[in-house]
């Protein structure tokens, strides 16, 4: 019985390969999403060789850029590029691509006419109104093709900019030598935090718009770098606890339980208000919140992310007798001082966040009821990314008893 050749199948699959790597790189007119595929390597082709990494990138945010993100894409499209008469005289491709040089890159190389597809695909995948839940099923499949893929960083975004990425080539920050499938060429960029900032920061279109989705490169930059600090963005979000291509972050608790502490301190005391003539119960309540990372918390898209700390008291029969709400958030504000939570619109911000490497003291002083015996104090950090989506960080619970 012949021996299978392994050795021409791999060759054969080298030469696909090479085909995909070196198909239409140069094109920007394609017009079909399998085209498209061609030009930007998906991560599926990566992943025959380097499973553990596709693995860990299908576990990431990354991997679902585009439908982690529709309600906020749908809004720009809707709301921005279609009722502002200013941005219907543009060019499509850039208008869309000041979300999406992000979120889905390789629309770079997309016709007019594919462009309209993918907003169509949009406007159905984020409806809340239509009926036809195969066609909105079939939508969310279709723009699952678009995402920050392996070749994205890999290839088309790891050459700084003006520079321009090599024909056939991957790019890596360790590994130079070229395999049968493709070229690769060693660079620096994709260990510097630099590279993360091209997408996780305030994005400047080719017309010099500013579109504010991120600031964490601003406050990396200008608040923990300035004063000090030496991680990259890549230390905590891929090297630490060999996290690798999950890149977690917010929308993972126990990223979050890292990033952010909590201690209470509490003491039961007495006071004597000024004017009156007993003794009332009261309590001397610190919370100290200390932002461990390296930019400020929170942060993010469309501007609705928010720390909120609640802080509860109740006496021995349950009954709550004194409370305290405190916001950590970031405004967004327009040129005429209006509060925005589209990232278009939002020129201006002020920011009541954690700062990076800092503590944040909340003091209280509550009086309570004359005949208050024991108070259960329960503090609860949550961190809210949206109206139905929030994880709850830190509890921490204490008992104070009055004689």
């Amino acid at each position: 019985m012949k021996k299978f050749d392994w050795g021409s199948l791999m060759m054969v699959f080298a030469v696909l390969f090479v085909m995909y790597i070196n198909a239409a790189a140069a094109e920007d007119n394609v017009e079909t999403m399998e085209k498209l595929e061609e030009v930007y390597l998906p991560s599926e082709k990566c992943g025959t060789c380097h499973a553990d990494i596709y693995n860990q990138w299908q576990r990431s945010v990354h991997r679902d850029s585009i439908l982690h993100s529709l309600e906020g894409l749908n809004s720009f499209i809707v709301n921005a590029m279609e009722k502002d008469p200013a941005r219907r005289a543009r060019d499509i491709k850039v208008e869309l691509l000041k979300c999406l040089n992000c979120h889905a890159p390789m629309l770079e190389s997309a016709s007019p006419q594919l462009l309209n597809k993918v907003i169509a695909d949009i406007k159905m995948a984020s409806s809340k109104t239509t009926t036809n839940k195969e066609e909105k099923k079939k939508a969310k499949e279709r723009l699952s093709h678009l995402n920050v893929s392996c070749y994205v960083c890999h290839t088309a975004k790891a050459v700084p900019p003006p520079g321009k990425p090599e024909k056939n080539t991957v790019y890596s920050s360790s590994v130079k030598d070229n395999t049968p499938y493709h070229k690769t060429r060693q660079t620096t960029f994709l260990s510097n935090a630099i590279f993360c900032m091209q997408c996780h920061g305030t994005y400047t279109a080719p017309d010099r718009e500013q579109i504010i989705c991120s600031t964490i490169a601003q406050s990396y930059r200008d608040q923990y770098v300035s004063a000090g600090g030496q991680n990259r963005c890549q230390d905590c979000h891929m090297v630490k606890n060999n996290r690798g291509h999950t890149f977690p972050g917010a929308y993972v608790l126990e990223t979050l339980k890292e990033a952010i502490t909590l201690s209470l301190s509490a003491r039961a005391i007495k006071d004597q208000p000024i004017g009156e003539q007993k003794w009332i119960p009261s309590a001397a309540i610190t919370v100290d919140i200390t932002n461990n990372a390296g930019h400020r918390l929170p942060d993010g898209c469309p501007w609705t992310s928010r720390i909120v700390l609640d802080i509860t008291a109740t006496n021995e029969k349950d009954k709550i007798v004194w409370s305290n709400t405190k916001e950590f958030f970031e405004p967004g504000l327009d040129i005429n001082g209006n509060r925005r939570y589209d990232p278009w619109d939002v020129k201006d911000i002020l920011d009541y966040s954690l700062q990076p490497r800092k503590m944040t003291s909340e003091i209280y002083y509550p009086h309570f009821p004359d005949d208050t015996r024991q108070i259960k104090l329960q503090v609860r950090l949550r961190y809210i990314h949206a109206e139905g989506l929030e994880f709850l960080v830190h509890e921490e619970r204490k008992v104070l008893k009055y004689q």
